[in-house]
């Protein structure tokens, strides 16, 4: 027995100590619900817990970006939904406007509310808008930059619409042929003659003067969808508001006595056509003025697209073996496998060198090169890494894109192309709609399989974190005693000192 070191007093301590820093760390467990509350609880499952952690965080907010998107789809949906009402209705104005039984003031009526309505159509997709973002003018579509001999030509060429399936590169095509319009000048009309364009009758007084002569001729000529501008005191050109093959100027004049008044001789009405003299109405016959669609050569990967007297060029990307276009007018579609589509229009009235290629000699011909991008694209995280991602995008949807911006049933045989016209068009807004369901399709099984990984990942974790109470209350009430127990012994251990003093006495 020693009075110095009481070693039984020391063993029991120490196992003491032991024992309350495992209840400790037991009692932690059970009131916070983890069984790694700091690092070194266990290295290993700390660092994986942590990764894990910023992974389920990352894909609950990529469900909600998914969500967003589904929302920003549902919107841009629900205002197609009203553009397709409006072009229904408009369609039944122009079934309505092409009836005989209606007079020139209902026709009018009729396009007064078809104006307004192309105004509304102009307006959805202005103004419909997601979280201060505008949805339907094209800005969340994939964006083409045309260029010829390096200078933007954006005006004169616009209007793309782009299938999914046409990936970000550059395109090159050569214009043969510009769209063109139906032209020609008529000069020494006057009084007492009877024209006929396009149908339409014209009888001019015998005392009518230039002036009187031509505000005629100008106000019927638009009625039948033609325009007209003064050149000189008798002079003045008529040119088609469409471009294509399918405008044209069937024009007729005769004299007081009935006959042909086409001629060059004495007071005989003159026609020009591209610089060529009209001598006869047999001459006029043949050469009757009717507009041109566009034509193109497309730029095949790995061919050479060689201008009227240019240099070749070699295209390294551009439009596979089986892509064909068709052209009608102003606008032209290329198309190809696996739903490849690319739709533009050409416009000749915004760029001088295209609006005199037809006329000019030696004939000159153009490459443009397409730089299609993938700027624009509305791009939704919807993954916990970097590149998981979808791109939602939304064209334009307004009466340009959807080439009825020049609807008028007013003119004769109007209301026809008029219905032509708003066929495409819904068909049109029927594919944009269609991809839009697409979209919203995908976006759902995404935020499906998001919440789904979600929830596994939470079990992963909970298995490598969370305290498993049942057990941890067993660990607990064994240190529990084990603890009041060493205290007991350690209680006795420190009397057994005292014993010596009865030795001692």
């Amino acid at each position: 027995m020693k009075v110095n070191q009481n070693i039984s007093a020391v063993i029991s301590n120490a196992h003491l100590h032991r024992t309350e820093d495992k209840l400790a760390a037991s009692i932690q467990r059970l009131s916070s619900g983890y069984k790694i509350n700091s690092a070194k609880d266990s290295p290993s499952g700390m660092a994986i817990s942590n990764k894990m952690r910023a992974q389920i965080d990352a894909l609950d907010q990529s469900t909600e970006n998914a969500s967003d998107g589904i929302s920003v789809i549902q919107t841009a949906d629900g205002a197609l939904t009203e553009t397709h009402a409006i072009l229904q209705r408009m369609r039944e104005l122009s079934v309505q406007a092409a009836t005989d039984s209606m007079t020139p003031a209902d026709k009018e009526a009729c396009q007064a509310e078809i104006s307004q309505l192309q105004k509304e159509i102009d307006r959805i997709a202005g103004d419909t808008e997601f979280n201060s973002k505008i949805i339907l003018d094209g800005s969340q579509d994939t964006r083409v930059y045309p260029s010829i001999d390096n200078r933007l030509v954006s005006s004169s060429i616009r209007n793309f619409q782009t299938s999914d399936e046409v990936s970000a590169a550059n395109y090159s095509f050569k214009i043969i042929q510009a769209p063109e319009q139906a032209s020609m000048t008529v000069k020494n009309l006057s009084g007492g003659q009877k024209v006929t364009l396009n149908g339409a009758t014209i009888e001019i007084p015998k005392n009518a003067t230039d002036d009187e002569i031509y505000a005629m001729v100008r106000d019927q000529a638009e009625l039948v969808g033609v325009t007209v501008e003064r050149q000189g005191t008798d002079e003045m050109k008529l040119t088609s508001i469409g471009y294509g093959s399918d405008e044209k100027i069937d024009f007729s004049v005769v004299g007081s006595d009935g006959s042909s008044a086409i001629g060059t001789g004495g007071s005989s009405v003159t026609i020009t056509i591209k610089g060529v003299v009209i001598t006869s109405a047999a001459d006029f016959i043949d050469k009757s003025p009717v507009g041109k669609d566009a034509v193109i050569e497309l730029g095949r990967e790995g061919s050479t697209l060689t201008p009227a007297g240019g240099t070749p060029v070699d295209i390294t990307e551009g439009f596979s073996n089986t892509a064909t276009y068709l052209s009608d007018g102003q606008k032209v579609t290329i198309t190809d496998k696996n739903g490849f589509e690319m739709v533009f229009k050409i416009d000749p009235s915004q760029n001088e060198d295209l609006a005199k290629m037809n006329d000019a000699l030696p004939k000159p011909e153009y490459i443009v090169d397409l730089e299609v991008t993938d700027l624009g694209d509305m791009t939704l995280q919807v993954g916990a890494h970097e590149n998981q991602t979808i791109d939602v995008r939304i064209p334009a949807v307004n009466c340009e894109t959807l080439y009825i911006d020049d609807i008028n049933v007013i003119r004769t045989g109007g209301a026809d192309k008029a219905m032509a016209a708003l066929d495409l068009a819904i068909e049109q807004v029927s594919k944009v709609r269609s991809r839009l369901g697409a979209y919203q399709n995908r976006l759902e099984y995404a935020v499906s399989s998001l919440e789904g990984t979600t929830e596994n990942m939470e079990s992963a974790i909970s298995r490598i974190m969370d305290t498993d109470m049942a057990e941890e209350m067993s660990e607990y009430s064994n240190m529990n005693v084990l603890d009041q127990a060493a205290i007991s012994v350690l209680s006795q251990a420190n009397d057994l000192p005292q014993q010596i003093l009865q030795m001692l006495g």
